[in-house]
């Protein structure tokens, strides 16, 4: 069978019941320090309730546990958290982090103007200030679509803001949800972008859970396109609730994703949780520990 019929097969079966367990959440992140202290990443999105009481505590909190690196989200009006990307900068590195990578989203998706594409170029303007590398996608614009020249039309869109972000330093990355693996006039819109992108403007940031919601072979995609996967969210699930859940409780099998790293040409990941059984800073803290502790993750 060959790669695309296999893809297509499998991204529309249901997950199986008999994979392997031993992961956890979503994270990124990158070489170790000096020390040998792992340098674990966490998306924000994490903690968005915990931030919206008290955003400075909050993120004071993830410094404590021992996350190096953050994924931004929400930024607006050239602030990240209500902070300039100087000031926002400076406040992680005095408390021993960095920012590395910003969720946001582009309104070119709907308005192909001038202005529109002004304000993109203003978003990595501000993102690469903050002294972010990656510049990603946060959510699937096409999640409505039903015509297949829709998904070809926004990887060529893909592509254009991978052009701009290479002009600002950056790295722009595609973050995937679920229905980008749910079939479009017999094509898999995921797997259409893949082949359509060029390899050195867009990355995709393959969030694990989702993709194990969704196709019974999670990790097919990391095996077929190597490269093409600049930084992971791995996040555990139950897939028969498709709910994620705290680490090394769900089927997901994170040594095996860990072990596809290198080959897979994954540079970074992000711990992200948005389902809890417990308080969600216990929740990240059970994360953090877990991903120190495994003896397979050696970064």
């Amino acid at each position: 069978m060959n790669r695309r019929n296999f893809l297509k097969t499998t991204a529309v079966t249901a997950v199986a019941s008999t994979v392997v367990s031993g992961n956890l959440l979503s994270s990124c992140a990158s070489e170790k320090t000096p020390t040998g202290k792992k340098k674990i990443g966490i998306q924000l999105y994490s903690l968005r309730e915990d931030i919206a009481k008290d955003t400075d505590g909050t993120i004071e909190a993830v410094a404590k546990i021992g996350y190096s690196f953050i994924e931004s989200y929400g930024y607006r009006d050239g602030k990240f958290f209500g902070k300039t990307p100087k000031e926002f900068s400076a406040q992680l590195a005095g408390l021993g982090m960095k920012m590395t990578s910003s969720h946001t989203g582009f309104g070119v998706y709907r308005d192909d103007t001038t202005e529109a594409w002004d304000a993109v170029k203003k978003n990595m303007e501000d993102t690469r200030e903050a002294g972010s590398k990656w510049i990603v996608q946060a959510g699937y614009p096409g999640a409505r679509y039903t015509e297949l020249s829709q998904v070809e039309q926004l990887a060529d869109t893909f592509n254009r803001i991978g052009t701009l972000a290479k002009q600002f330093g950056l790295k722009f990355g595609y973050h995937n949800h679920r229905e980008e693996f749910r079939a479009i006039q017999n094509q898999i819109p995921y797997q259409r972008y893949l082949e359509l992108t060029d390899p050195a403007l867009v990355s995709f940031q393959m969030d694990i859970g989702h993709v194990a919601n969704e196709m019974a072979d999670y990790l097919a995609y990391l095996r077929l396109y190597p490269g093409r996967f600049g930084c992971l969210h791995i996040r555990d699930t139950d897939v028969k609730t498709k709910v994620a859940i705290e680490m090394g409780r769900g089927h997901v099998a994170l040594e095996e994703v860990y072990n596809l790293f290198a080959n897979a040409g994954v540079e970074d990941y992000y711990v992200e949780q948005e389902e809890y059984n417990y308080a969600p800073i216990e929740s990240l803290r059970m994360c953090y520990d877990y991903l120190a502790a495994a003896p397979f993750v050696k970064w």
